[in-house]
């Protein structure tokens, strides 16, 4: 009985393990070189924002919200203000009555925030 020994496809015979550590090698630079590329771009500037997104001067308020009485009020006053163009973060607790609102200035003012309110149904106030 003859034995049948192994051959490789010959499309394959050139290829070793040595050529595959330089591959993965060269896929792993080219990789690094990409990180490094897209850490020097910076951030992304922040849609509409006119800049730079450190450059934003941002606001914080209170607001006092009348009339929440449960967790699906609170979502709606912060789906309301959320809407509002220039809003950056709201925060609303139906327990305290409380909505806490990060904004740009130059977009949007509280009184924005309070009509938004009110068109809910809530009384609002800062």
């Amino acid at each position: 009985m003859e034995r049948h020994r192994y051959r490789a496809h010959p499309r394959m015979r050139g290829f070793s393990f040595i050529t595959l550590i330089i591959v993965v090698v060269v896929i792993l630079l080219m990789t690094l070189i990409a990180l490094k590329t897209f850490e020097r771009s910076g951030p992304l500037p922040v849609p509409g924002s006119g800049g730079h997104p450190a450059r934003a001067v941002m606001d914080h308020v209170e607001l006092t919200i009348e009339g929440m009485g449960s967790e699906t009020d609170a979502l709606q006053v912060t789906e309301a203000i959320r809407r509002v163009n220039g809003v950056a973060g709201v925060e609303t607790d139906y327990s305290s009555g409380k909505a806490h609102v990060t904004y740009n200035p130059q977009r949007a003012q509280p009184t924005d925030f309070v009509a938004a309110v009110q068109k809910l149904g809530f009384q609002a106030r800062y």
